[in-house]
């Protein structure tokens, strides 16, 4: 009788369990009227059928969406699939070709004419009508990039069958002369967490306040991808699958449009283009009135159906990582931006409830509203294309007198990677084997120089060639933004403290990468050779004495954590010497084979993790460094130890930074780490790491779990903080002397003294005859008492308050980093940092300052010292903080000379924070690099290691 209770009681729990999973019915009923309404091909399964729900009334997964597809391509003639590629989560991205079975059949010759109308460097205005006259249209039509802006997704579905399925002639007559791609789900990874967690947070009545979880999801929400990327800023970073995937293919198409259908705010409508300003100044203004002519069709389809829309507004064109990127080749981007709710609808302020199938249908018809502009204007479309391209290659074009050029560096992985994302926009890229004279160069810093000379084994880019516009945007030092935007952003800044900017104001892919390079006004063309990857050497003789690889490759950090994650013992070189004619800069990495006695074939390991990596070994057979340079018994050659590394995240913490961090210990390094809840450090044992990165926080840490930390630091600990999390730390109850600037200005003098021992550092020139003098100089100078403008506690409170409101929304400024500091092995002298509304930070003589914001630069005419703020500058210099983006003048003065990296020994262990977050988008490889030191060098170079007895 027991079992048979207990049979019944299970199975009533089961089926009350799958009852309260079930969605209300309710929400289905708000919105009444059919989407796919039309004759349609009973042959063709209606998306239905691959649903357990009404076509628009939840959110497909992926999985239903992905076996649509498959069926559909077996069950219709007018549709091809593609995959393009896979996510970090091994699902398939696909692109669907639409277009007659004629269309479909001819394909590749349609893409090989349409790479033809695109150079116009091979082809003629003739052969170019001919083109435009046969060609059909094209458009690419994309959703759903951020994972819980799912009505994308579902309406590209619909649109799929409706192309595919209807028998109406508009339909099959505007196929006949237009293939449409269906890119319908960008971000399947995301998608399935929001799948998830609407799974989770369902319950037996319908909710309508889009501040439940139901609507808004949870850490990390299922906006990003696998590692939480937003994939709409990585349209020409390229560091994910998805994105390395999908442009490639778009670049060989060109599209006429592309459509990328967003969601945004549950209590909005429906925003599309055109743009406002700030729009980047190249691009091609054709683009701007085909923009409105779109916008104006699908205003009417709008007002056809009485739903609520606008225009413009938030929407800015300056940064183009976005799928705008499409506009600098020459095609027109397409935003859609729908109030975004789950299943269940969202309640208005007007008291109507907004369904979600509502809004599937306001993307559908959206959709099907550009595909007939396009229908009607893809001739006079294509005139306007060939004719930008036509001025891309022109000598009287605005790029034709302009070359870009990336000096030369033993940064051999980083420099192939920066030219892999240039090849993958179809940009052409050369060497010089010869030095080239030029009549002047604009250095990144904005100074110019005349009579430039640039070396042999640069790379050169030119401007004058067919994607110029892009060339342009991406590496051009410092984007245009007109004066009324200025005038609006300061008035809205002051006003109420908003921006008009809605991302980065700075971009330049050589600054994010940490590259010096030049702009040279001229089109250089001579004595060039198409570039090409250098050659890897990676013979290891096995019997030398050592094996080093070159510290300024970023992958030499790569190549020391993979060794010590395989037990090898590994040394670093913190100063630049020579070994058996072999040049190791500083943070060069070495194996010495007498380190390894238990290893028998560590020449082996050596070099077969030196060959996963792409770098060069050499063999080294003599440790004795020539003249005054560091031999390998001295303290030069400091042992590593292995890191054991603890990443903090989940709630407090920013996805984006957490999850851009784990991505790089992954690409980047590839070796083991623990992700943990952040909330647990007050209990958990923190004693398994030797390393914890501390992401950007939102808020600071509980008095416990400060605590906590602060004695794993004491113990020998390296703790790395970003941002938000090093706000908190350099806090008065937070870990070690660092702290912002506003709680520093009662103690501002003895601050500006620390900085001008470092000034004083950096220049060094001894006047023998005062030197050696008996008789003591009255007249000795000292840098604070000789600057004129001093000011009190009550001013710089007052300075740093007015200045604190103009703080950047992401510009890149001049980091001055410490060439003697291991955190800054692998960085150039002046490092771009992108600096946004970060934690102003401030260090004591207890702390250490490895890159400070300013570059230091000559001005004999500043012939005694002047003061910014709490600091003074000495006689014959000047600071130069911006390189990109926009700064306002008081902002430049409240960064000036803070600090952007700190370390401070901390007990017989550190803390190392950094102002902003190093890893930003994956792209800001030159901050990256000061990360990697950190991390992989950290417990090994700046705390006490214990040795066993």
């Amino acid at each position: 009788m027991y079992r048979f209770i207990l049979l019944l009681t299970l199975l009533s729990s089961n089926y009350l369990s799958a009852d309260l999973m079930k969605p209300t019915s309710l929400s289905k009923d708000l919105y009444d009227i059919k989407i796919l309404n039309g004759n349609y091909d009973p042959s063709i399964e209606h998306p239905d059928n691959f649903l357990d729900f009404d076509y628009g009334t939840r959110v497909a997964s992926p999985l239903q969406i992905e076996n649509a597809i498959k069926a559909y391509s077996n069950q219709s003639d007018r549709i091809k699939v593609v995959e393009y590629g896979k996510t970090h989560e091994g699902r398939t991205l696909y692109a669907l070709y639409i277009s007659s079975p004629t269309n479909l059949a001819n394909l590749d010759n349609i893409q090989a004419s349409i790479s033809k109308l695109s150079d116009a460097r091979s082809t003629s205005d003739r052969e170019a009508k001919s083109l435009i006259e046969s060609l059909p249209a094209t458009a690419w039509m994309a959703y759903s990039i951020h994972g819980n802006e799912t009505s994308g997704a579902d309406a590209a579905l619909g649109i799929i069958y409706h192309l595919i399925a209807s028998n109406d002639t508009s339909v099959t007559n505007m196929l006949d002369n237009m293939i449409v791609i269906v890119d319908p789900m960008m971000n399947p990874d995301g998608r399935d967490r929001f799948v998830k967690s609407l799974e989770q947070y369902r319950g037996t009545s319908p909710n309508y306040d889009d501040q439940s979880l139901l609507h808004s999801g949870d850490w990390p929400y299922a906006r990003t991808n696998h590692y939480y990327f937003d994939l709409n800023r990585d349209w020409f970073y390229l560091t994910q699958p998805e994105t390395q995937g999908r442009v490639p293919l778009i670049n060989k198409w060109r599209p006429q449009i592309l459509v990328d259908g967003h969601e945004m705010g549950a209590q909005d409508t429906f925003m599309t283009g055109p743009p406002r300003e700030p729009i980047n100044t190249n691009i091609d203004r054709d683009l701007i009135k085909w923009g409105n002519v779109f916008a104006d069709d699908q205003a009417r389809a709008f007002d056809d159906n009485n739903w609520r829309f606008y225009t413009g507004e938030w929407h800015e064109d300056l940064y183009p990582g976005y799928s705008f990127y499409i506009q600098f080749r020459g095609s027109l981007g397409i935003l859609y931006e729908q109030s975004r709710m789950s299943e269940d609808g969202v309640r208005r302020p007007e008291g109507t409830i907004q369904s979600y199938k509502e809004s599937v249908h306001h993307q559908f018809v959206s959709t099907l509203a550009n595909l007939k502009t396009l229908e009607k204007h893809t001739k006079a479309m294509y005139q306007d294309f060939w004719d930008g391209r036509k001025y891309n290659v022109s000598r009287n074009s605005e790029f034709a007198n302009q070359t870009f050029v990336v000096l030369p560096t033993e940064n051999i992985g980083r420099l192939n990677t920066f030219a892999k994302k240039l090849q993958a926009q179809d940009i052409e890229i050369y060497l010089n084997t010869k030095p080239i004279q030029t009549k002047s160069a604009i250095k990144q810093s904005g100074d110019s120089q005349e009579n430039y000379v640039i070396p042999a084994g640069s790379m050169i880019i030119p401007n004058l060639q067919p994607e110029a516009p892009l060339i342009a945007a991406i590496l051009e030092f410092d984007a245009e933004i007109i004066e009324s935007v200025l005038e609006e952003e300061r008035r809205q800044t002051l006003k109420n403290g908003s921006s008009v900017m809605y991302d980065t104001t700075a971009f330049n892919l050589t600054m994010m990468y940490g590259l010096e390079a030049v702009t040279v006004q001229e089109n250089i063309q001579g004595n060039l050779s198409q570039w090409e990857p250098s050659k890897v050497d990676n013979t290891i003789n096995k019997d030398a004495l050592m094996w080093a690889v070159n510290g300024m490759d970023d992958r030499s950090v790569a190549f020391a954590a993979r060794l010590m994650e395989l037990g090898v013992e590994v040394r670093i070189i913190d100063k630049e010497s020579i070994l058996s004619d072999q040049n190791l800069p500083r943070g060069s990495v070495v194996v010495i084979e007498m380190d390894n006695p238990n290893f028998e074939n560590l020449s082996s390991v050596v070099g077969s993790v030196a060959s996963d990596l792409s770098i060069s070994v050499v063999s080294i057979d003599s440790g004795f460094g020539p003249e005054e340079l560091p031999d390998w018994g001295g303290r030069h050659f400091r042992l590593l130890e292995r890191p054991q590394i603890a990443l903090m995240a989940q709630q407090n913490f920013s996805s984006y930074d957490v999850g851009v961090s784990w991505w790089s210990l992954d690409h980047h390094l590839g070796i083991r780490h623990s992700m943990v809840n952040g909330s647990s450090v007050s209990y958990g044992d923190l004693t398994r790491y030797n390393t914890i990165i501390m992401p950007s926080g939102y808020q600071g840490l509980s008095t416990s779990e400060m605590n906590s930390l602060r004695d794993w630091v004491k113990q020998g600990g390296t703790l790395i903080a970003h941002n938000g999390s090093s706000r908190s730390l350099a806090s008065e109850n937070g870990i070690g002397s660092v702290r912002q600037i506003s709680s520093t200005f009662d103690k501002s003098e003895a601050y500006n003294m620390d900085l001008q021992r470092e000034f004083g550092a950096l220049s060094v020139e001894i006047d023998m005859q005062k030197v050696n003098a008996n008789k003591v100089n009255f007249e000795v100078e000292y840098p604070w008492e000789a600057s004129k403008n001093k000011f009190n506690k009550a001013q710089l409170e007052m300075r740093d308050k007015w200045q604190s409101l103009f703080m950047p929304s992401g510009a890149i400024v001049a980091g001055r980093t410490d060439n003697e500091h291991w955190l800054t092995f692998g960085t150039v002298d002046t490092l771009p940092v992108l600096y946004g509304n970060n934690p102003v930070l401030m260090t004591s003589n207890n702390s250490e300052a490895a890159v400070r914001v300013g570059q230091i630069i000559e001005n004999k005419e500043a012939t005694s010292y002047r003061t910014i703020n709490w600091s003074d500058m000495p006689p014959n210099t000047d600071l130069n903080v911006k390189m990109s983006g926009l700064v306002w003048p008081e902002a430049s003065q409240r960064i000036a000379n803070s600090a952007y990296l700190t370390r401070e020994r901390v007990g017989r262990g550190q803390v190392i924070l950094f102002s902003g977050e190093p890893n930003f988008r994956g792209a800001a490889l030159g901050t990256n690099r000061l990360w990697l030191n950190a991390v992989v060098y950290g417990a090994g170079l700046g705390t006490s290691s214990r040795i066993d007895p």
